[in-house]
């Protein structure tokens, strides 16, 4: 490259740098800056040329030091940095700015890095997120940067060297406030608050959990007991006469354990949701209960991708039958693992834990083959799989969803997809652009439990669908009553408006059916028309396998036969004429 270009080449990285409001950085083995250009006024407060020779630690507060170290050492280690929240001092003794640190090792200095930062107002969290007097993080925040700080990694890949996360519970909060009135009540408040601050790491990665209960994020360096010993000391310092319970605390390690870093960081999500509401943790035994959870959680994820990975599971079909012609309109796809009687621990589990993308797939796939197969392979035959939320909100599921589905042009107008809503769904606009898709495919999509959740009409409303599944606890209630509720009445009738189909679930009595049918609700499901269930093995004639339960095939279509016991004609008396 000629000596001309070189220096336009440069112009154009420092427009680029200025523009994009980014400051750009080049630092040695040291850790010093060698170079930097673009915005260093407004990121850190200083001009570009007075940063270079500085360490580049300086560059943040102190609290951000140790962070920033690991950063350099990941890449080091090749790891590509991606906006790691950090701070710089502010103008004038001023508040600091949150900036976002991306880098990675220099492709042509051994032992250089090439950094970038750039504001990042929006990965800081808002005062309103904050309790109003400790200004400690809420726990959706907290878990927001718990992920973060876990996927920043061990050090050097060793457990010792990574973050912990200390779990905290103070009996004393309670007694302090009862004790000591309002105004020294909101002192001690703040005084927690900067004491579970001051120990952790970047100053700022601490939270209130729950009712009196507490998360610190801190160096390996800081021990649980010196947290423990600095609270029950303020607790001492405003209730001096009086014995409070002993602060309960507990540590983990925020590191992978050899699992993905995804699952860790879910896992861990998973475990201090639970430390949040309480649950199973007896005060007692805080701090086995606590310390235990993270490593059973990983246990149970990695025995649930076993099952996965292994095809240990098993297929059952129950029947949606058509109300008004009593022919099944198809089945539905429901998972059955091995040593437990229902699914649904194990699958909430997995979507708790972002491993249900895995299990749907495996189902999937496995309902694809089935649908091929002898006993599955007939036009008449459809089958709906579920789809959680959650796995229609994870992009690279999707993807693999809809490159699954692409490959089954044979299987339009026979399978459909119900998108379950036992994980909520975050990004609704995404979540109809690939229904929308599936559709547009040839594939039916239905919006299961409809009127289960606070977001139900919020979700018909945000996505197009072809069918509701009202939700079983509408049913159950009318079930032995001749008039519909309100509620039921009112589903039906707004579904109908939006010309989009009804399927009642737990379906049981024909009394319930024919209520139904006066709602004009077209399908049903439930035990009146069979429990799930598997084909019998008929090797002749697989299809005759179906023909049970109640089931029975009518010239190519397979039908319900009402057994539901009729009324008896009304016999009138003979008159004689004579």
């Amino acid at each position: 490259m000629a000596a001309g270009d070189i220096a336009t080449s440069r112009e154009v990285y420092v427009a680029f740098a200025f523009a994009a409001a980014d400051l750009l950085i080049e630092v040695d083995t040291e850790g010093a800056i060698v170079f930097a250009v673009g915005a260093a006024m407004a990121l850190t407060s200083k001009p570009a040329r007075v940063l270079t020779g500085l360490h580049v630690a300086s560059v943040f507060i102190p609290q951000d030091a140790e962070r920033v170290d690991r950063a350099l050492s990941r890449m080091d280690e090749g790891e590509r940095v991606r906006l790691l929240l950090l701070h710089t001092p502010g103008l004038h003794d001023g508040p600091a700015r949150p900036v976002a640190l991306a880098g990675y090792r220099h492709p042509d200095k051994p032992g250089h890095r090439l950094l970038a930062l750039t504001h990042a107002a929006a990965l800081d969290v808002p005062a309103e997120n904050r309790t109003p007097i400790g200004q400690l993080l809420n726990r959706e925040d907290f878990s927001v940067l718990a992920r973060r700080m876990m996927d920043e990694g061990a050090l050097g890949g060793e457990s010792e060297q990574s973050y912990q996360l200390t779990m905290l519970e103070l009996p004393a909060v309670e007694q302090v406030r009862a004790a000591a009135g309002p105004v020294k009540a909101d002192e001690f408040m703040a005084e927690l608050g900067d004491r579970l601050k001051a120990v952790s790491m970047g100053g700022d990665a601490a939270g209130e959990l729950g009712e009196n209960r507490y998360g610190v994020i801190h160096s390996p360096n800081v021990t649980t007991t010196a947290i423990e010993g600095a609270l029950n000391e303020l607790v001492k310092a405003f209730l001096p006469d009086v014995q409070p319970g002993p602060v309960k605390a507990a540590t983990i390690a925020l590191d992978a354990g050899g699992i993905s870093p995804e699952e860790a960081t879910n896992a861990l999500l998973y475990s201090l949701n639970r430390f949040s509401r309480g649950e199973d943790v007896r005060i007692n035994n805080l701090a086995k209960e606590v310390s235990t959870r993270l490593s059973d959680t990983v246990g149970q994820i990695r025995d649930i991708k076993d099952v996965i990975d292994q095809g240990r599971f098993e297929l059952v079909f129950q029947p949606i039958v058509d109300l008004w012609n009593d022919a099944v309109h198809h089945f539905e796809c429901l998972v059955r693992f091995p040593g437990t009687n229902s699914p649904f621990e194990t699958v909430t589990f997995a979507e708790n834990v972002g491993i249900v993308g895995n299990l749907d797939m495996a189902i999937l796939n496995r309902a694809i083959n089935f649908m091929r197969s002898p006993a599955g392979n007939n036009p008449s035959l459809r089958f709906a799989v579920n789809l959680s939320g959650r796995s229609l909100s994870h992009a690279p599921t999707a993807r693999k969803l809809l490159s699954m589905v692409a490959g089954c042009p044979d299987l339009r107008g026979r399978m459909l997809f119900e998108l379950t809503e036992s994980a909520e769904v975050d990004d609704l606009p995404s979540v109809n652009a690939i229904l929308q898709s599936l559709r547009k495919s040839g594939f039916a999509v239905c919006l299961d439990d409809f009127g289960a959740g606070s977001a139900a009409f919020h979700y018909l409303r945000a996505l197009e669908v072809d069918h509701v599944k009202i939700d079983g606890a509408y049913i159950r209630e009318v079930s032995g009553s001749a008039e519909p509720t309100p509620y039921l009445r009112a589903i039906a009738q707004l579904c109908a408006d939006l010309k989009v189909g009804t399927i009642a679930e737990f379906v049981e009595t024909a009394e319930t059916a024919n209520l139904l049918k006066l709602l004009k609700v077209r399908l049903a499901q439930g035990y009146l028309y069979g429990k799930p269930m598997q084909p019998a093995n008929v090797e002749a004639d697989p299809l005759r396998g179906w023909a049970i339960n109640g089931l029975y095939w009518n010239n190519g279509i397979l039908a319900y036969r009402n057994k539901a016991p009729q009324p008896k004609p009304i016999r009138f008396p003979t008159i004689s004429n004579g």
